[in-house]
């Protein structure tokens, strides 16, 4: 699967980047901010985006919102330490395939991607 990484840590993006690539998947691009995820989507078209909720300038919520609006259909792993079951509930209804809370091992990513297939 084609993957964007959104995440405002480059250290983060590489960790992720490389666990993704060892699973056998491929990342067409990555951004750290609101403005660069909704860009590089439209740029890469992925079929799936991880997408931490803290950015800088702004939140994966709303790059969440955006992108849905603009009938975006990849599928989308929230990644993030706010592991509160309201905030995982309203990502799910705007179309958030998974949540996986950090901190995250290669395992937990694995079994995350499963459940898109």
């Amino acid at each position: 699967m084609k993957f964007l990484v959104v995440d405002d840590s480059e250290a983060a993006r590489f960790m992720l980047k490389s666990m993704l690539e060892t699973l056998g998947h491929s990342v067409v691009g990555e951004a750290g901010s609101t403005e660069e995820a909704v860009e590089a989507y439209d740029k890469y078209k992925p079929e799936a985006v991880t997408l931490d909720l803290s950015l800088s300038r702004g939140n994966g919520l709303e790059v969440l919102k955006v992108l849905r609006g603009k009938g975006a259909v990849a599928k989308v792993i929230v990644i993030s330490g706010n592991s509160q079951k309201k905030v995982q509930d309203e990502l799910r209804a705007l179309g958030a395939s998974g949540f996986i809370c950090k901190p995250f091992n290669l395992e937990e990513l694995a079994a995350a991607l499963k459940e898109l297939q």
